[in-house]
């Protein structure tokens, strides 16, 4: 017998961190990563510096990421895409292909679920870097985020500083590698990548609506004098000034002032249409389809986009199916888990609803008895007598009203 086989059950399992495995302590003076205004050209830059091939640097792009992440449209798609698989039941299989119930409660604690959700966030900024605590009590007390600045996968290495690539630690020895995972391949830039150019457009496309609506929305209103105190005219100037927000002027008995405005009223849906479109082709990269995020799907067309997003949900999970086995596993293995010949598996099966079982069972009532048990357990009604022949009918009945 193993040496474990003498301990009693309640003994858990605790590990704690060295100092030297934690990488995040080699960073020499943190940095704020301060937001700035994305455009077209701090795009083109900050991509150009993120894949060259000798000297990589992301602090650029991540500046610009994290402009993009704020806008609504982006928000909703991500949170969607995620939840498809932070939602999923899963299950801890043996050697034999059984579910483990205890090994699956191992997994479901909150440190696995913030896991899952920082790997999943690869997805969108690419190669992400996390950094695991103390084992305490069978579970990890915390799991972060090694700052993406910081982070240089193409190298392997974090860095010291945002300045430099070529100096910093070797994430993936020893001791770093038992404490942290990279999730991602390391030249993926995420797709954020390909989101940036469509949001760019629309804070554009919506800020010149708004001054748009701030022209013309208001009318302009002018005081004319042709009075030169400058006093009596800076009382006229804080007058129209504090009378709303619409555009104000004063101006000389003879001066004029021409608006050149588009003849059509509805010269906004310039400004609609262009935001309208961003909005359905960021849908469409981060969901493969429009149907589930905008009002505008129609119910011959919904089936099609579910179908795929199911596939892009059920591609994700079997990504996700890929860190834990190949990575997370061996690393907790190496740790002192007991996970050998252990596997993680998502519960895909789908369930049916009780009405659902009710039809599918009361099909079968004419030709087939059915447990008295199962019945009562199944559907929360409780059966007078023993199971008969008549009692197929008697429960058919009963079914049937389930679902009247």
């Amino acid at each position: 017998m193993a040496w474990k086989d003498y301990l009693p059950e309640f003994l858990n399992f605790d590990k704690t961190k060295p100092k030297a495995a934690n990488v995040t302590k080699y960073i020499e003076i943190p940095q704020q990563l301060q937001r700035v205004r994305a455009d077209a050209q701090k795009f083109q830059i900050a991509l150009q510096a993120a894949e060259s091939p000798m000297y990589p640097n992301r602090f650029l792009l991540c500046q610009v990421y994290q402009q993009i992440v704020l806008d609504g449209q982006v928000e909703a798609g991500m949170l969607q895409r995620k939840s498809k698989v932070l939602a999923q039941k899963f299950n801890v299989l043996n050697a034999a292909g059984e579910i483990d119930v205890d090994k699956t409660k191992l997994l479901n604690q909150k440190w696995f679920y913030d896991f899952m959700n920082l790997g999943l966030d690869s997805i969108f900024w690419g190669y992400s870097l996390i950094q695991f605590s103390d084992v305490v009590n069978d579970k990890f007390e915390s799991v972060t985020l090694v700052p993406r600045i910081y982070v240089v996968p193409e190298k392997g290495i974090v860095r010291n500083n945002t300045a430099t690539v070529t100096d910093g630690v070797h994430y993936n020895e020893l001791p770093y590698s038992n404490w942290c995972l990279g999730i991602g391949q390391t030249t993926n830039l995420g797709i954020l990548m390909k989101l940036a150019p469509y949001v760019i457009w629309k804070k554009n496309a919506m800020f010149a609506w708004s001054e748009f609506a701030e022209i013309f929305g208001s009318p302009i209103r002018l005081g004319k004098t042709n009075v030169r105190d400058e006093q009596t005219r800076k009382n006229m100037e804080n007058a129209l000034k504090n009378m709303s927000v619409a555009t104000w002027a004063v101006m000389d008995l003879e001066d004029e002032i021409d608006l050149a405005q588009a003849s059509n009223t509805d010269a906004y849906q310039v400004f609609d249409e262009l935001v309208e479109r961003c909005n359905t082709e960021i849908s469409k990269i981060i969901l493969g389809q429009t149907g589930t995020t905008d009002e505008k799907a129609y119910s011959g067309s919904s089936k099609v986009h579910e179908d795929v997003s199911k596939i892009i949900s059920k591609q994700d999970i079997l990504n996700a199916q890929f860190w834990i086995n190949d990575q997370l596993f061996p690393m907790m293995i190496k740790l002192g888990f007991d996970l050998s010949g252990y596997s993680f598996e998502f519960d895909l099966s789908e369930s049916v609803s009780l009405v659902d079982k009710a039809k599918i069972d009361a099909s079968f009532m004419p030709y087939f008895k059915f447990n008295k048990e199962y019945l009562e357990k199944t559907y929360g009604v409780e059966l007078d007598g023993e199971v008969e022949d008549n009692t197929a009918t008697k429960v058919d009945k009963k079914l049937k009203n389930l679902y009247k």
